[in-house]
């Protein structure tokens, strides 16, 4: 009998600082969990990012919304290598058969969030636990929309608990300036 009926992928590459190692990561980690899912027969979850969008045109960004992504760009290599890890999951859910899901993670926040993780919430929560100015890079024009952790989780299980193989976005529609943030 097998024990192994579900598979989830929540690979955090992007701590990885060599860009050719981040790319082998998200593949060859990705492939491997695919193969292992397959040869199981176990349902496959993978966890990508809003990152695949790259700078996107469209807000908020709809799953059937391709992207405008500079590929040889500064942040090329981690929107690509989520691409490819999608364009693989989808690969197996179609010539395999295998029963697959893609789940695009936009910005979430919650307990036990790494405190230097260099995102916006954590740097501003910082910041004010230590009695120190908000840092705006920037005019503060740029935009994020945020999901709380549990929201996430729920809508993860419901995508495990469906039907559905093509890419699902978890975020929030709602975006805000970074400025508007540091504002509240």
């Amino acid at each position: 009998m097998n024990s192994l009926k579900i598979i989830l992928v929540f690979a955090i590459h992007i701590i990885i600082k060599s860009v050719d190692k981040r790319l082998k990561a998200e593949a060859l980690g990705t492939h491997k969990a695919l193969g292992l899912a397959k040869s199981k027969g176990a349902k496959f979850l993978l966890a990508s990012t809003s990152e695949v969008y790259g700078d996107p045109l469209v807000n908020p960004q709809p799953e059937n919304y391709w992207g405008n992504v500079n590929p040889i760009g500064p942040r090329g290599v981690y929107d690509e290598a989520k691409r490819f890890a999608e364009a693989l999951t989808m690969a197996y859910n179609r010539y395999h058969g295998m029963d697959t899901r893609i789940v695009r993670i936009f910005n979430t926040y919650g307990p036990r969030m790494r405190p230097n993780d260099g995102r916006v919430i954590s740097n501003f929560i910082n910041q004010a636990l230590n009695n120190e100015p908000l840092t705006v890079f920037g005019d503060g024009s740029q935009t994020r929309s945020f999901c709380y952790v549990s929201d996430l989780i729920e809508g993860i299980v419901k995508l495990m608990k469906s039907d559905f193989h093509d890419p699902v976005n978890i975020g929030n529609p709602t975006e805000m300036t970074v400025l508007e943030l540091a504002k509240k």
